[in-house]
């Protein structure tokens, strides 16, 4: 028979408290996500309250130091602008005139292509099949599947496939859902009417390759007059080689940095970037009617409510600073390793781990982590994310340490300077890092940041090189 009892155990656990919760949040908000919470903070908590910089305080002890603020007229702006009817200066005449021409929507290339794929006298396969080439478009414009593929979903010929392919080749913007820029720009000539006889096709067609080489290797290798190619030429310049270019979906990202670098009378400082407009405090109105203890109708609940809220606000306020100074020690170790870079660039960035930091300022790895993610330090060589300076290393010949980021950067710089037409592999990378700069990596490392860096293979380079 199961024997039931009470039994008391200790048990270790971690507990942690909504004064840790509330600090660890502040301490991963960047200087933007910072801005709105305060803000919400604000609106919620009658103990807090915002000071202006650029107004003078308001003192909440003086009587009648509130004006009531009226407006003299109401303004309705929907009628106001109806009857002004003004566009940019410019009075529009009231037959032209709609609300319709007041917005703008942002036009995007999929649903520009779709409008007009339905104005096509099509079947339905045929338009599932070209909604299917449309959704396989990149950022180019250029169909990155092959045709057997979009033949085998659909059950069809490759014949039907290439059918459908060629109505979306001469849609707006022409060129779209071609296989790579030589066929965009072909497909741009023959639509603005240059037969396959002409100089410009021919160019595109057979000498595309050879292009680079200009305007007297043309001449002498081909026989073709010199104006004549500067003409085609003229002609090809004027061929768009990306279709999607114009309808690329960017969306504006700001950056505010959370810290600064700079330099004065010779000496490297970090400055921590506070809120610009307003500062944080705690209503002194509030406070005064709180320590006074006045009498309130159901005066318990409220007074919980107000003590709560006091200790929330106060919470928060430490929190801040507890912010503000781990910034500052944690940009200040970063400041200390990586003064090299500021000084000279890239090449001497050195390896950085959270572990070195979290040692340097007594804080833990995970706290440091905290502190680094999605904030941004400007410096006079740009502005950077903080975990920018963090990366991995090597040693070079003279034994100095490299961070992963100065390596890539020698990887760029070797393949800036190749041989166009003989571009080196990574192996030989390998080698010349090895050789000239005492840098020993392999080089399968070496494929690896040079796909991070997205430069191209050694056969894709030298196509893209030539032209």
């Amino acid at each position: 028979m199961i024997e039931l009892r009470n039994e008391l155990k200790l048990k270790p656990q971690l507990i942690i408290t909504p004064q840790l919760k509330l600090v660890l949040k502040v301490l991963q908000l960047n200087k933007l996500e910072l801005h709105n919470f305060l803000l919400q903070e604000v609106h919620s908590n009658p103990f807090l309250e915002l000071e202006y910089k650029d107004l003078p305080e308001v003192s909440y002890f003086k009587e009648n130091s509130l004006e009531e603020i009226k407006l003299n007229e109401e303004t309705n702006f929907e009628e106001e602008l109806v009857e002004n009817k003004f566009h940019f200066g410019e009075e529009i005449p009231e037959e032209e005139w709609s609300w319709e021409k007041t917005l703008k929507a942002e036009e995007k290339l999929v649903d520009y292509l779709l409008w007009q794929i339905n104005l096509k006298n099509l079947t339905s396969l045929e338009k599932n099949i070209a909604y299917y080439i449309i959704g396989n478009l990149d950022d180019r414009g250029y169909l990155n599947i092959s045709l057997e593929e979009i033949a085998r979903e659909f059950g069809v010929s490759l014949e039907k496939v290439e059918k459908v392919r060629n109505i979306l080749k001469f849609l707006d913007p022409v060129g779209i859902a071609s296989f790579d820029i030589k066929e965009c720009l072909l497909t741009q000539l023959e639509f603005t009417g240059y037969a396959e006889n002409s100089l410009p096709y021919i160019l595109i067609e057979k000498h595309f390759e050879e292009l680079p080489q200009g305007i007297d290797y043309l001449k002498e290798t081909y026989g073709y007059s010199k104006e004549s190619i500067e003409n085609a030429l003229e002609v090809i310049k004027q061929l768009e080689p990306y279709p999607a270019r114009n309808y690329f979906n960017e969306n504006t990202v700001y950056v505010e940095p959370d810290l600064v670098f700079y330099k004065e009378e010779e000496e490297w400082k970090v400055e921590v970037v506070k809120e610009e407009t307003f500062v944080v405090k705690l209503n002194k109105y509030y406070q005064q009617f709180l320590k006074k203890g006045k009498k309130l109708s159901g005066s318990l609940e409220v007074k919980k409510f107000l003590k709560q809220k006091f200790k929330d606000a106060e919470d928060l306020l430490k929190a801040l600073d507890s912010r503000y100074s781990n910034l500052y020690k944690v940009g200040l170790a970063i400041l200390k390793y990586q003064k090299d870079f500021l000084e000279k660039g890239i090449k001497f960035l050195k390896p950085l781990t959270l572990k070195d930091i979290a040692e340097d300022v007594q804080l833990h790895e995970s706290t440091v982590s905290r502190i680094i993610t999605h904030k941004y330090v400007q410096t006079p060589r740009g502005i950077f994310p903080l975990k920018f300076f963090f990366s991995t290393g090597y040693r070079n010949k003279e034994g100095e340490r490299l961070s992963a980021k100065a390596v890539k950067d020698y990887i760029k710089e070797i393949i800036e300077k190749e041989n166009p037409f003989k571009p080196l592999s990574d192996s030989a990378i390998s080698k010349i890092l090895k050789e000239k700069y005492g840098i020993n990596i392999a080089r399968r490392t070496v494929t690896k940041y040079r796909e991070e860096l997205q430069i191209p293979s050694i056969r894709e380079r030298k196509v893209l090189k030539k032209q």
